[in-house]
């Protein structure tokens, strides 16, 4: 049983620490960061409503299935290589798009992002699915 004060740090904490994942996840290409160590965040995030809340709490509000996660980050992330190869460079060749928008200005999309994004998912994903089938009761 979780204390009332630990459930409420919990509600104010972990959307923080979304948010934190995300930024660690967009900014991985000019600074520290990436989609792995914004994956390990996420993680962080839904490990700690697992445990102050219960694994049988948490399924009764969603049910994720964390292998699909996976399974379309590894996608995501084969695709993104294998995409550079279709115009002729090598695997996993970076490349990026300029889009002009109203309030935005000019805005680079890196081939990257998406690689990382993949990245992002896939150890989302096996984290999680790791973590919620030990947790489970038999």
């Amino acid at each position: 049983m979780t204390t009332l004060i630990a459930k409420t740090i919990t509600k104010a904490c972990v959307p923080i620490i979304i948010l934190f994942s995300i930024s660690l996840l967009l900014a991985g290409h000019n600074y520290p960061g990436g989609g792995f160590i914004g994956g390990v965040m996420f993680t962080s995030a839904i490990s700690l409503l697992y445990i102050v809340f219960g694994l049988r709490y948490m399924d009764s509000l969603y049910r994720y299935q964390w292998e699909k996660w996976f399974a379309v980050g590894l996608l995501i992330s084969t695709l993104t290589g294998i995409g550079a190869m279709a115009f002729r460079y090598s695997f996993l060749r970076s490349t990026y798009l300029t889009v002009s928008l109203p309030l935005l200005g000019d805005i680079k999309l890196l081939s990257t992002t998406f690689f990382d994004i993949g990245v992002y998912l896939v150890v989302t994903g096996s984290l999680l699915f790791v973590f919620k089938t030990m947790g489970e009761d038999e």
